[in-house]
């Protein structure tokens, strides 16, 4: 959903260096991905990992959830529909 303008950002606990070692193991270039983020964890009320959320342009949460849950298509359609 990229060409549509979808940025997909993905906080870790985890310090800078770990990051930087899993990001190149796994060959990630798709997403950014943010180290030590406990503060954004704490902002956005995350009760267990992983926690995902679909944050709209005006930084309203548009969707909670699991990555593996049905709804998180349909909620990131809906949110791309939106002028």
């Amino acid at each position: 959903y990229a060409d549509k303008g979808l940025l997909v950002i993905a906080p870790s606990l985890d310090a800078e260096d770990e990051v930087r070692r899993f990001k190149q193991n796994h060959a990630i270039d798709e997403y950014t991905l943010l180290s030590d983020a406990e503060s954004t964890a704490r902002a956005f009320g995350v009760e267990a990992y992983p926690t995902m959320f679909l944050v709209g342009k005006d930084g309203k949460v548009l969707w909670k959830g699991h990555h593996k849950d049905d709804s998180l298509i349909t909620a990131i359609e809906a949110a791309l529909a939106f002028p």
